[in-house]
């Protein structure tokens, strides 16, 4: 229920931050697929305490591939990145923050940035790329992801969509 309110406060401020309408809860905010991702994960580091419990774990990112669903994200190869996780609330909870960097099909270089919650089965997050050319508008738009751990802890596969009225 936390991460749940914590997802809807956080698609309200982007809404309310969005250009005025005659009638704002005329339209339903909607989520559309806009790529699928495989992150390749390097080895983990011991865990590190942290203050007032819980435990941060630190991982690189050593490969991968994003690929967009239809014209609205990119399709490349992640060339690396690092994953920091935040195991709180006795494991029941995580913070995640991920950056990876790489390059499009077409040679463009990109560089994701994505920040959520969630429990050690699966996560939501807040998802930004950022890249030049005609990618240079998803740095603006406002996307969610689900993210899920591979058992074997070597990948971590996600699923990105974009908010739209």
């Amino acid at each position: 229920m936390y991460l749940f309110r914590i997802l809807i406060s956080s698609l309200f401020v982007f809404l309310a931050s969005a250009a005025p309408r005659s009638d704002p809860l005329s339209t339903t905010p909607r989520l559309v697929k806009i790529f699928n991702s495989m992150a390749k994960l390097g080895d983990f580091n011991a865990p590190i305490p942290l203050p007032g419990g819980g435990q941060r774990i630190v991982a690189s990112v050593v490969g991968g591939s994003i690929q967009a669903v239809g014209d609205r994200a990119v399709t490349g190869t992640f060339k690396g990145g690092i994953s920091v996780i935040d195991i709180i609330n006795g494991g029941a909870a995580i913070v995640n923050n991920v950056q990876t960097f790489g390059s499009t099909a077409n040679g463009t270089a990109f560089l994701i940035t994505e920040s959520g919650v969630g429990s050690p089965s699966d996560d939501f997050a807040r998802l930004t790329i950022d890249a030049g050319g005609k990618y240079a508008p998803l740095r603006n738009q406002f996307i969610i992801t689900e993210a899920v751990l591979a058992v074997d802890r070597k990948s971590v596969m996600t699923v990105g969509y974009l908010v739209t009225d």
